[in-house]
């Protein structure tokens, strides 16, 4: 009697077992890899990675984190969620597909990474390296109706015939630090996203230590976007800086920056209710030419407390 109760006792563990067991297997892990040598049918573990970026964000936990292992390229990816993609220093990770993903709202246009993800979310992306190829026409495309917080550290983006990064997402913060932006149709591009009126902005984009250069434009800021340019240096573009507000206010602060040998300095225009509002202050401006223009609308600059040695018809205050 007390064997047979014994083995009912077992029978009757081993399916609650199976099932524990199971739904181990089934939370996604918090840290996902990938590597040259890896397989995306793999489980995107350290000792199985997966080959692209990916399968290794779609296996990921939301909120973990994506870690490239060894120097490769490691394709396109689109991010609708929390996650953090990261690159330690000395490993090249190479983004440079020959297609990329479509655009919802802009036939026609790709990106190598696209972000659409939730007011809560934050992405971070570390250490990439955005090279253009074939027909993909954009580096970093963060495109929604939602908020959220991207952070872009320890990047460049290069040779795109649109943009180096865009940013069309209502209520969001862009952060962007140590990176370099070249040989982009727009380097880093502020686009309205919502919002009427005079009013403030309605969401911001922070830009701190990069090199923007080579570019038709530096920095392009619409309507409604607060962008923030803080010891950086905007160099050789046929246009350093671009504010637009049409349906509300685009503003422009440059501060700390070497803004080098760019073509044009500014251009300023804006449509009612809209105006363009770009403030420089203690930067150094050098062999900016020949000029400027402004709108017809409101619009206003302010320039003081800077070092200027430029060939464009206009008096700076010097330091």
């Amino acid at each position: 009697m007390h064997s047979s109760l014994r083995t009912l006792a077992l029978a009757s563990i081993a399916p609650v077992l199976l099932i524990i067991t199971t739904a181990a297997h089934a939370v996604a892990p918090q840290r996902t890899f990938v590597a040259s040598y890896g397989k995306d049918t793999d489980p995107c573990s350290l000792t199985a990675p997966c080959r692209g970026f990916q399968a290794a964000i779609n296996a990921v936990a939301p909120s973990g984190e994506v870690v490239a292992l060894d120097s490769a390229g490691y394709g396109a990816m689109e991010i609708h969620k929390s996650v953090s993609v990261i690159v330690p220093t000395g490993i090249h990770a190479g983004l440079s597909p020959s297609t990329g993903i479509p655009l919802p709202g802009f036939p026609g246009q790709s990106g190598v990474v696209f972000i659409d993800i939730q007011d809560t979310d934050l992405v971070v992306l570390r250490g990439l390296n955005i090279n253009h190829q074939g027909t993909v026409t954009g580096g970093i495309e963060w495109i929604s109706t939602h908020g959220g917080t991207v952070q872009i550290e320890n990047s460049v983006v290069n040779g795109f015939p649109m943009e180096g990064v865009y940013v069309q997402a209502p209520a969001s913060t862009l952060l962007i630090k140590d990176s370099i932006f070249r040989n982009n149709g727009v380097g880093i591009y502020g686009a309205e996203a919502g919002g009427s009126g005079p009013g403030p902005a309605t969401h911001g984009v922070f830009a701190e230590h990069v090199r923007i250069e080579n570019s038709t434009i530096g920095v392009r800021v619409l309507s409604s976007v607060s962008f923030r340019l803080s010891n950086s240096t905007i160099a050789a573009n046929d246009n350093a800086f671009h504010v637009q507000g049409v349906t509300g206010v685009a503003l422009l602060t440059v501060d700390h920056c070497n803004v080098l040998g760019n073509n044009e300095l500014y251009l300023l225009d804006s449509t009612n209710p809209g105006a363009a509002d770009l403030f420089v202050a203690a930067s150094t401006l050098i062999e900016n030419g020949p000029g400027f223009r402004i709108g017809a609308l409101t619009q206003t600059v302010s320039l003081g407390n800077n070092s200027a040695a430029e060939d464009f018809d206009v008096t700076l205050p010097v330091k």
